[in-house]
């Protein structure tokens, strides 16, 4: 199977993923009456949202391990883990679209806003994951530019995603999923600083 059909089909999946969302969370929303066809958006939304984020913290955590288990220059040296790893970069993308789409509709139908000046940091964000896969498709070779992007890119996407575990943590609602998803992807940075030292300390060695 070629790279273009790699990522026909690895898109698809994920958009067939978020449409199955769509509908499971239609249907519990309409369990109280037995009318699928009955709209209740604020528990539609409210619903796809949190999943949709938790698929993209999945997809995170996917990236993560990859980079910490193999490291990033010798992902690149591989060209079928390269294509894998921008791959994922761009499914991470693709799913947070979606996320994005159902956290605007869950905004709408509770007649909140989205600022984008109560939330810069989101926003920038938001614009670095659209635009991580373009320029990871766009460089074919590693350069020191590229590793320090990725890194630090990872590394704001996974502090984005503990942040939102952190807010739902409250005194009287633990929360304890959300608790060990910051733990999971504290682990999984941590893994990433030492494979970055281990890489670049052979590189040292070797000059």
């Amino acid at each position: 199977m070629t790279t273009k059909n790699k990522l026909a089909l690895s898109i698809c999946l994920v958009l067939v993923l978020e449409a199955l969302i769509y509908l499971w969370a239609r249907y519990t929303a309409t369990l109280n009456d037995g009318n699928f066809f009955a709209i209740q958006p604020e528990f539609i939304f409210d619903k796809c949202a949190r999943n949709s984020g938790r698929i993209s913290s999945f997809i995170n955590l996917c990236i993560l391990g990859m980079f910490g288990y193999l490291g990033l220059k010798h992902i690149y040296r591989n060209g079928h883990q390269k294509d894998l790893f921008r791959i994922l970069i761009l499914l991470y993308a693709t799913n947070h679209l979606t996320h994005f789409f159902f956290v605007f509709q869950n905004f709408k139908h509770h007649q909140m806003t989205l600022s984008i000046s109560d939330n810069l940091h989101g926003f920038i964000t938001f614009m670095f994951i659209v635009a991580m896969p373009i320029i990871l498709w766009s460089y074919q070779r590693l350069n020191n530019f590229l590793y320090i992007l990725i890194t630090l890119h990872l590394f704001n996407v996974s502090y984005f995603i503990m942040e939102t575990f952190f807010n739902k943590i409250k005194p009287d609602k633990p929360a304890y999923h959300n608790q060990f998803g910051i733990l999971i992807t504290c682990m999984a940075l941590l893994y990433i600083l030492y494979r970055v030292v281990q890489e670049n300390k052979k590189n040292r060695v070797g000059e």
